[in-house]
């Protein structure tokens, strides 16, 4: 019998929060005229690339091949569309990073190291850089929904850092002296500058070398 992972469980928690995922199974559950998962993936693309206020109705019609009204019918509106999106967008980052937890069931410094290796990857393969962060660089300051969603997410992550914190402390893996919610706070900015970088298409040289100052200093 598999003993449960608690980190994939805090994953679970704080990265998918329960009323968020609440609503977006919400979502999902209304009449189906089209496979929604499809069309909210084109969606969440969409805005990813162009912007909530750069994008139109008409071209997220285009976009999922779905008529308006059936858009409308489904989601409401497009600023719920936008929400949806970034539900889905931290949905499918919660499911990677619970697959590093699985795979680095000890967590401590290895699974740092994954998630690190891994938004390094992302970072030098996808100039859109974080979708969560360029929401809250457009609406963080004037849309509360998306302030609060990514302030979630944010916090999530925070607590997984933590938990590898404490689990590389108690190993005697952890040389930094700092308070485990400082390093997890420096951890956490570390992670969303990488992917905001990309927008600038930084080399692989740069970012390995971030990656490599931001773990050594937990050694």
């Amino acid at each position: 019998m598999n003993e449960k992972n608690p980190l994939v469980d805090l994953v679970h928690l704080l990265i998918l929060d329960r009323t968020f995922q609440n609503q977006y199974n919400d979502a999902m559950a209304r009449t189906k005229e089209f496979d929604q998962e499809q069309a909210l993936d084109a969606a969440m693309h969409l805005f990813w690339k162009q912007g909530y206020e750069a994008t139109s109705i008409q071209e997220l019609v285009d976009a999922t091949g779905v008529q308006r009204q059936s858009l409308y019918d489904t989601f409401g509106s497009k600023h719920e569309m936008f929400l949806q999106s970034l539900l889905r967008y931290q949905a499918l980052g919660g499911q990677h990073l619970s697959t590093l937890t699985k795979r680095y069931p000890k967590g401590g410094l290895p699974l740092i190291q994954a998630i690190f290796e891994s938004i390094a990857s992302q970072t030098v393969g996808d100039a859109r850089g974080c979708f969560a962060a360029n929401c809250a660089a457009e609406l963080g300051s004037s849309d509360k929904a998306v302030a609060e969603r990514v302030r979630i997410g944010r916090d999530g992550l925070e607590e997984v850092f933590k938990r590898c914190l404490v689990q590389a402390r108690d190993a005697r893996e952890l040389k930094n002296s700092s308070s485990v919610s400082a390093l997890a706070q420096f951890l956490v900015n570390a992670f969303f500058g990488l992917r905001l970088i990309a927008k600038t298409r930084p080399s692989k040289a740069m970012i390995d070398n971030v990656v490599s100052v931001t773990l050594g200093a937990l050694r």
